[in-house]
């Protein structure tokens, strides 16, 4: 099976996405001068990238999932 984007590029980008709200989460913290409005937006932002992450990844587990089937019919 070489290179197919339904399923390495999905994985990958979804990879992508987990790192970089790795890094947004590690690094968030309430520090003097932080507003709550800030705050907040900066942890649904996190959020949000974690569940397109998670989408990415759903996604490629299902296209994976069709070309086995679609490869054994």
């Amino acid at each position: 099976m070489g290179f197919d984007f339904h399923v390495h590029g999905l994985w990958i980008l979804g990879a992508l996405f987990f790192f970089a709200a790795g890094l947004m989460a590690g690094n968030l913290e309430w520090v003097e001068g932080t507003t709550h409005v800030s705050f907040a937006v900066s942890a649904i932002l996190i959020f949000i990238l974690f569940l397109i992450a998670g989408m990415f990844w759903i996604s490629a587990a299902v296209n994976a999932r069709h070309e086995e089937f679609r490869s054994r019919h």
